[in-house]
């Protein structure tokens, strides 16, 4: 564990996967819930004196310090510096998505279910993007409504759509049942190309890996290349909620899955809520949060440049977003 210090992001090593996972991990762990505003607001308080009051530093432990960091980034607005809602905090995505996942992937893809599940899943998504959204970005009521009409009507389109033909093709019940994936990986795509567009009209910010200093200009190939490594990261976290019908299949080929409805139920959505938990943080850790690249894959203004030290700028650096 990395001694605490204001402007470290982690107690993790960030560079390796292992470092992300188990970084998200606690980032979004539900164990973050249970704190009171005042206790929130105590551990923002020691935090940002930490470095600046060596008393403070004699009476935790680093451990200790880390612990108050998670929780303090799992359930306040970076910016803002004030609890966000409770419902759309990073520490209640989990227990909160479990009744959308179930929705989504155990209940029978009938069109009433997938048309109520979409909506339901698309409304929190917005929600929690919405309030945990950097707050120097400024989107118009149009912009809000036409982004939400836009992630629920696609969702719900590609859900009842793909079981149209997949019925048609006589695909397998699994398939059929995977439905909803299409619905949630389409509004997925519509809702990061909205949030990422104006990225692609005027570019985002990269810097020297070496001095870490910004470079001139804002680059749109580093914003296309942040879009795909997000896109697929998004693709990618919501299979996990896919994995339980899957094993509830088997398990009822096998004739183990209990026989009582409300031990069924419990078990169903303890198997929403377990993969839902491993499957988040191991999706959110497959790439770094800021990539690396050689200048060549850039604009022209990028390559051949020297940094303030005198050396050729070999790797670029910049935040791909969430």
């Amino acid at each position: 564990m990395k001694r605490y210090t204001n402007t470290e992001d982690s107690a993790e090593d960030l560079t390796t996967y292992w470092g992300r996972l188990k970084h998200f991990q606690n980032i979004i762990s539900p164990a973050n819930i249970f704190y009171s505003p005042e206790q929130l607001s105590e551990y923002g308080k020691t935090l940002a004196n930490v470095d600046k009051d060596p008393s403070i530093r004699q009476k935790y432990t680093d451990q200790q310090l880390w612990k108050m960091r998670y929780v303090v980034d799992s359930n306040i607005h970076p910016q803002l510096k004030e609890p966000v809602n409770i419902l759309f905090r990073t520490s209640t995505f989990v227990p909160v998505n479990v009744p959308l996942a179930f929705g989504l992937a155990v209940l029978p893809p009938t069109p009433i279910n997938q048309l109520l599940a979409q909506s339901a899943n698309q409304t929190y998504n917005f929600m929690f993007n919405y309030c945990n959204r950097n707050a120097s970005n400024v989107f118009s009521n149009e912009m809000l409504a036409f982004s939400y009409g836009g992630a629920v009507s696609s969702a719900v389109v590609g859900s009842l759509g793909t079981s149209w033909l997949f019925k048609k093709l006589n695909a397998p019940a699994l398939l059929i049942r995977a439905c909803p994936l299409f619905g949630v990986l389409i509004a997925n795509t519509f809702n990061l190309f909205f949030a990422r567009y104006p990225d692609f009209q005027k570019g985002i910010q990269v810097f020297d890996d070496e001095t870490q200093e910004p470079l001139p200009g804002l680059s749109k190939e580093a914003a296309k290349i942040a879009f795909f490594r997000t896109l697929v990261t998004r693709y990618i976290l919501p299979l996990p909620m896919f994995i339980p019908p899957i094993v509830i299949y088997y398990m009822k080929q096998a004739k183990c899955y209990p026989q009582g409805r409300a031990v069924g139920l419990a078990l169903d959505l303890s198997l929403s809520g377990f993969f839902l938990y491993c499957g988040l943080s191991v999706g959110i850790g497959i790439f770094p949060q800021y990539l690396k690249v050689n200048p060549t894959d850039l604009e022209s203004q990028y390559q051949n440049l020297t940094n303030s030290k005198g050396n050729k700028i070999k790797t670029i650096v910049f935040n791909k977003g969430l």
